[in-house]
Order: structure tokens, then C-alpha cells, then sequence
């Protein structure tokens, strides 16, 4: 049978920027420390969850430390907190054949020693469902609702917006199906919706978007399906107090070839690559380009043996802006982490690279604005059992701008504590 499961959403992965991102809180290669807060199904040949009825549930408590040199991401005269973190993730999934429903819940609380952050709560929220049909369809649905303050890389995936603790509220809801025609061919159809409010207009401004594609799913292995999609995509932001926004609408058409499963027996990947173009609605007599160009977004993940591992992450894509009359910039960057466990020791080292590209110059200073970041990481964790696991790391990052107030240099020392699934 082909691998339907998980090929409708997941080879389909980059809605690019629209839908490709999780409910994750702040990625650690934007603004490093950040718990991640992504949903998954219970993991059974690990540890047994808690059968609650007919559900599965999967507890979790996570306790965050962590010392933090440049909070506001400031070019001069840095200042340093503490930043206490405490979560707790409710998770239900009720396993149905070879289908599922999945609820999660994760109410999260973060304090400064020093500053005072106006909103401490954030909270997540996360339904999934799949089914599988005997006709022979795949269906995968999604809906994540999200409200928080300084997951800036939920409203801004690109890395544009690192500092700002105003609150957001995002809904994303999509639906993606595959419909197996053959023992090796099918079809493959996705929606997907984003809105997304933001408090301060300052920062960023309030938007709306969708995705809706089609593709051909082939079946290049029993362990690789190959996923030949197009995809259209509209952009709707909201005026704030600087400009109406207009000339930052944009309409997307691209062409991908996706892969999910494993190159080798001991190489994963899930990538997508393809050709992308924006057309934005600039008035007449402005110059503000549109985009056109290779995009592509996904890993590689080899298995070395002996508990090692080594991860290639690949990013090029274009992204809404919101610095001065810029629609877009472009953000190029891969990252390469080692990971290695023995016993009930684990430890990874990661470095990342990333280059975010603008067409405009500042509107201040007449600056063309190019941001090179450079990102250096290491961990160390032990697992004192089946529920309980501490790990600490220490993690560098540079932002150097060719516009020297967006630059800055950043150092963050993590101690967590995780107790349940």
C-alpha cells in the first residue's frame, strides 16, 4: 500500500510561509530558549499512555529557567533578565482503526525577575483528525488556535519580527486529502486558512490568508512518495498607523516537487523545492518589486549509528514585511545540527546560518537592509526515567545588519525540568 498517511499534509508541508509553521513558541533559531509547543500523537511502543474511556491521554509539565544577556535584541547597551517559564500540556487522542482524533491543550505562564511583562499567559490549542477510507482516501484535518506574546515567529515566520511582547491571537485551520488511484499513484488536495491579530500595529500588522493545491503523489518506493504540486496563495494585511497596507496584498503561484520518506535506510527527508512567484498590489509610479524564484523548505535527516544522528535543515523563501515600504523580503538559510544519546545521556550541537534580503532601502537612512544571523547552540540532557528528563543548554545568536539599529548580539542559558509524556 502506498504511504498515504501523512503524504496529504505533510509532503505538502510548505504551504510556504502560509501554513508550513506550527504552534511552536518562538523558535530557537529566531529567538533561541523557547519551548516548543508543537502537537504530536501519542507515541505507543514507547510508553503507555493513560487510557482515560476511550482516549489516550498524555500529560506533560515543563519548568524553564533561563538567563538571558540582550532581552530586547538592542545594538548598544544590552539588558540582561531571568525568565521563569512554567507549562503544562494536556493532550487526548482517541484512536479510531486506522483513524484518530486529537485534542490538546497547553496553558503556558512566563515571568521576568526584572521586566514586567504585561501578558503572561499564553495558551494553545491544537484539534487534529485522519482518516483513512477503504475507497481508498486519506483525509487530514487541522485546526490550531494560539494566543500569545512573544512567539514572534507565529506571526512572523521569516525572522523579521525578534523582539516584541504585545499579544497576538492566530487561528489556522487546513484540510489537506489524497486519494490513492493505484498501488503506486493518487492525487493530493490541501486548503489551508490563517487570521492573525496583533496588538501592536507598530510591530505588525493584523492579516489574513489562504492556500488551496492540488498534486500528484507517486509512489517512488515502498519507504519515499514524491509529490508534484501547484499551489495559489493570497495575502490580505490590514492597515495600521503607518500605511494602509494595500501595496502589500499579494498573490502567490508556485510549482514544487515534494519528498517524504527515507532516501536510504538510514537517510530521512521531508523537503519540497520548486519555483515561486508574488505579484503584489503596487500602485502605479512606485517601485516595489515582485518576487519570482527557486524556493525550498525541509530536512535531511541521517541516521550515523551508535545513537548519532546529523540533521541538514534547507530555507529559501519570500515573506511579508513590514519595514518601511518593503512587501516582502527574502530569507535564505540552512542549519546543521549533530545529535548523539547514550544510555540516558543526549547531547546536540547545531549551528544555523540565514541571510534576510530586502529590495526597498530605509526609508530613514537610504540603507539597502540585508541581515546575515548566525546561530550557535549546544545541549546536554539526561532522562532520569520514563517521565522525567532535565536538559540545559547555551545558545549564541548575531544579527549583523547592514542597518546597525536591527543588529545585535545575543546570549541565552537554559535550564528545563520535564516531567509526563
Amino acid at each position: 500500500t502506498m504511504m498515504w498517511r501523512g503524504s496529504s499534509a505533510s509532503v505538502g508541508i510548505v504551504l510556504i510561509w502560509l501554513s508550513a509553521f506550527s504552534a511552536q513558541a518562538q523558535q530557537i533559531d529566531a529567538t533561541p530558549g523557547q519551548p516548543d509547543t508543537k502537537t504530536r500523537r501519542t507515541d505507543v511502543n514507547t510508553y503507555e499512555a493513560i487510557p482515560v474511556g476511550p482516549f489516550l491521554f498524555t500529560p506533560a509539565v515543563q519548568l524553564n529557567w533561563q538567563y538571558r544577556d540582550n532581552i530586547f535584541f538592542t545594538p548598544d547597551d544590552p539588558i540582561s533578565d531571568q525568565v521563569w517559564m512554567a507549562r503544562a500540556k494536556l493532550q487526548f487522542e482517541l484512536p479510531i482503526n486506522e483513524s484518530y482524533l486529537l485534542f490538546s491543550y497547553t496553558p503556558q505562564y512566563r515571568e521576568y525577575t526584572d521586566y514586567e511583562l504585561d501578558d503572561k499567559w499564553s495558551h494553545f490549542f491544537d484539534f487534529l483528525a485522519g482518516f483513512k477510507f477503504s475507497n481508498g482516501i486519506a483525509l487530514d484535518m487541522t485546526y490550531k488556535y494560539m494566543q500569545g506574546n512573544l512567539e514572534n515567529r507565529e506571526v512572523d515566520p521569516g525572522g523579521e519580527l525578534y523582539w516584541g511582547d504585545r499579544w497576538y491571537k492566530k487561528n489556522f485551520a487546513a484540510i489537506n486529502m489524497a486519494y490513492c488511484a493505484s498501488t503506486r499513484d493518487g492525487l493530493n488536495l490541501e486548503v489551508a486558512y490563517t487570521d492573525l491579530k496583533h496588538e501592536d500595529p507598530d510591530l505588525w500588522y493584523d492579516y489574513n490568508s489562504w492556500v488551496i493545491g492540488a498534486g500528484w503523489l507517486h509512489q517512488l518506493s515502498e519507504i519515499l512518495v514524491m509529490n508534484l504540486a501547484y499551489r495559489h496563495s493570497e495575502f490580505e494585511p490590514q492597515e495600521n498607523l503607518f500605511f494602509d497596507n494595500s501595496f502589500r496584498q499579494s498573490k502567490s503561484d508556485e510549482i514544487t516537487v515534494g519528498f517524504r520518506g527515507l532516501v536510504s535506510p538510514v537517510i530521512q527527508t521531508e523537503i519540497v523545492a520548486g519555483y515561486r512567484t508574488t505579484q503584489y498590489n503596487i500602485p502605479d509610479g512606485v517601485d516595489i518589486p515582485d518576487f519570482s524564484g527557486f524556493i525550498v523548505r525541509g530536512y535531511f535527516n541521517w541516521d550515523m549509528g551508535h545513537g548519532s544522528g546529523l540533521r541538514l535543515d534547507l530555507l529559501r523563501s519570500d515573506y511579508p514585511s513590514n519595514f518601511g515600504i518593503n512587501a516582502n523580503y527574502v530569507a535564505t538559510g540552512a542549519s546543521l545540527q549533530y545529535m548523539y544519546t547514550y544510555n540516558r545521556f543526549s547531547a546536540q550541537v547545531r549551528g544555523r546560518y540565514q541571510v534576510n534580503d530586502y529590495e526597498v532601502p530605509d526609508l530613514l537612512t537610504g540603507q539597502d537592509r540585508q541581515d546575515p544571523i548566525k546561530t550557535l547552540g549546544l545541549g546536554l540532557g539526561y532522562r532520569f526515567g520514563p517521565f522525567i528528563s532535565l536538559w540545559g543548554g547555551y545558545l549564541v545568536e548575531n544579527r549583523d545588519s547592514t542597518i546597525y539599529r536591527y543588529s545585535y548580539d545575543y546570549n541565552v542559558y537554559t535550564l528545563s525540568l520535564v516531567v509526563g509524556y
